[in-house]
Parts: structure tokens; C-alpha cells; sequence
């Protein structure tokens, strides 16, 4: 059975086109007898003669004539095939594809970290998934996805099993197997009705959490984040109220509407009837972060270093102040 080598192809179109296989050669860079060679190996392998020679000039035979054209189409199709993959090397150097949830819009570090790497890397192109974070960390394990700027807390993720929570992703919960840097760590809070004796505070103490009604986030967030506040808050003596719509903004509408207490993440401006207030004793934080994903291309790994270093001189920056 014939298996055709791009090798002896190329150097039997190239001598049919210039009838030498001197001048085949110098177009090849290769020498003479290496052309001669691979055009009796290839006469061998179709079992026909594909030229007649002469000590004065070399010709295509019949069988040859036959053979060209599908040669061509051959080597063609080769240099097309190169092209191509070039073409997605290329794209791999200079490409990336970005997770980052719609909600992450107006965090000051993505808008600042986005552009200075714009700035230092003006070449480099990236595409932004603006999806929730539930849908966009499974295309980042599974390597649709190269990069993410993710709100939340990395954990070791096991998919819940308990029959409250729906085997999703978390939003605000990330695989700890990822390599990561942390943009900005911020605290959460309570929020508390502006017009009640808590706002006027400026700590909440934990006594005063007994027997307050506090709308809490619901599980698809993540366990990691959601266990340690429901534990803080019963603990306390709190009573827990987890609204039909769970997420974040939902809870602060909720709480909001109700003139009841809620769970603040503190990344966004609360609704104008709510104040945040620190708790006594609760140290439960969100981190805005880098991430990147174990498929990433060569041009996020270019995005991910700039954002390490880029945020190593911030944190320079704040040492030195």
C-alpha cells in the first residue's frame, strides 16, 4: 500500500516544474544526489518510472503526467494544513479568552489591571465571557476558557450533595488548585436599615445579633462561604432567612423591602434604606482574583504574570505609604 511522503512529493512536482533536477535542488535547498535518491525511492514506491532521463534533460513519463496533478493537490493541501496550524499557534501567543462575571464590571482592579496590561502589551488581543461564575469555572477547568477574574474564595469544591443545594458550580466559590493572585481582600458586613439604632453605630456588637432577623445568602454560592456565616450568625443567636432569590443582590433587595438586617458582600453599593456595618467578631472575607485555568494558552500565561507582578508593585506601593 502507497503511503505518500511529503518529501519525495515535493521533490517530484519541483523537478517536473523545472525539468533539472540541479535547479530542483538549489529550490529545495538540498544536494543533487538527495533529490536523485528520493525521486528513485518514490518511482519505487508507485511502482512505475516518473521520468525519462537522458544525459542532457529529464521529462515527465506517462505515468508521471498521470501522477502530477494529484501530487500538487497533495502538497497543497500540506502547505494549507501549515498555514492553518500556524495560524492557531499564532493566535495561542497572541489570544486569550477571559472569564469574568457582568457583576465584576465596576470593581476598580479589573478596569486598572485590564488596561495596564493593555499598555505593556499592545499586541496581545483577549476576548471577555461575561457570564456567572457558575458557568464560566467549568469552561476554565475543561480549557474552553484560559483565564478568570473571579469574586469569591478558593476552596477545595466537591459538588454538594445535601437536597437544598443544586449541584452546580458555586459562584462564589473556586477550585484552591488553581494557580491564583489576589487583587483585593474585602471584608463582608451587615447590612442594617439606615433609619435603626445599628446604623448609628459603627460596629455592630455580636450580643446585639440575638433574636435579628438576617437574610443570608443562599448554598449555590458555596459552601465555603456560606457555612461559615450561617455558623457565625446561629451562633450568635440570629434568626436566618434565606429568600426564594438567594444571590447576592437579591438579599439586599430583600432585606431592603422587609426593613430587615442582610448578609453584605461590601463589593457594591448597598440599596440607598441600607448601611453597612461591621459585626464584632466576624472576620469572613471575598477576594477579588486572577486566576488561571490548567489548559491556558501562551498568551494567558503572559496575561497572568503581568497580573502577579502587577500586583506585586500595588502592594509595594502600599507598604511603602
Amino acid at each position: 500500500m502507497f503511503h505518500p511522503d511529503l518529501r519525495l512529493l515535493r521533490s517530484f512536482v519541483t523537478v517536473a516544474a523545472e525539468g533539472s533536477v540541479t535547479r530542483a535542488a538549489e529550490l529545495l535547498h538540498l544536494t543533487q544526489p538527495t533529490v536523485s535518491g528520493q525521486l528513485k525511492e518514490l518511482e519505487q514506491a508507485v511502482e512505475h518510472v516518473l521520468f525519462h532521463r537522458t544525459t542532457r534533460s529529464i521529462s515527465l513519463s506517462p505515468a508521471g503526467k498521470r501522477l502530477l496533478p494529484a501530487a500538487q493537490r497533495v502538497i497543497a493541501e500540506a502547505e494549507a494544513l501549515r498555514s492553518l496550524v500556524d495560524s492557531m499557534q499564532n493566535a495561542g501567543r497572541t489570544q486569550f479568552r477571559l472569564g469574568a462575571a457582568l457583576y465584576t464590571l465596576d470593581i476598580p482592579e479589573k478596569a486598572a489591571l485590564i488596561d495596564a496590561f493593555h499598555k505593556r502589551h499592545p499586541g496581545m488581543g483577549f476576548t471577555i465571557d461575561n457570564r456567572l461564575q457558575s458557568a464560566l469555572i467549568p469552561d476554565l477547568l475543561a480549557g474552553r476558557l484560559d483565564a478568570g477574574l473571579f469574586l469569591g474564595v478558593a476552596a477545595s469544591y466537591v459538588a454538594d450533595a445535601r437536597e437544598d443545594v443544586t449541584p452546580i458550580y458555586n459562584e462564589t466559590q473556586y477550585p484552591d488548585t488553581l494557580d491564583r493572585v489576589v487583587l483585593r481582600r474585602q471584608p463582608m458586613g451587615l447590612l442594617v436599615p439606615y433609619d435603626s439604632e445599628l446604623a448609628e453605630q459603627q460596629v455592630v456588637a455580636r450580643s446585639q445579633l440575638r433574636g435579628l432577623t438576617v437574610a443570608v445568602l443562599n448554598h449555590e454560592h458555596g459552601t465555603a462561604v456560606t457555612d461559615p456565616l450561617e455558623a457565625f450568625f446561629k451562633e450568635s443567636g440570629a434568626e436566618l432567612l434565606i429568600p426564594a432569590e438567594g444571590n447576592a443582590m437579591a438579599v439586599e433587595r430583600y432585606a431592603a423591602q422587609h426593613k430587615i438586617c442582610g448578609i453584605g458582600i461590601n463589593w457594591f453599593p448597598p440599596p440607598p434604606a441600607l448601611v453597612s456595618r461591621p459585626v464584632e467578631g466576624m472576620e469572613l472575607y471575598l477576594d477579588f482574583a486572577a486566576v488561571i485555568g490548567p489548559g491556558a494558552n501562551h498568551a494567558a500565561g503572559q496575561f497572568f504574570a503581568f497580573a502577579r507582578k502587577w500586583q506585586d508593585g500595588r502592594d509595594g506601593a502600599a507598604i511603602a505609604a
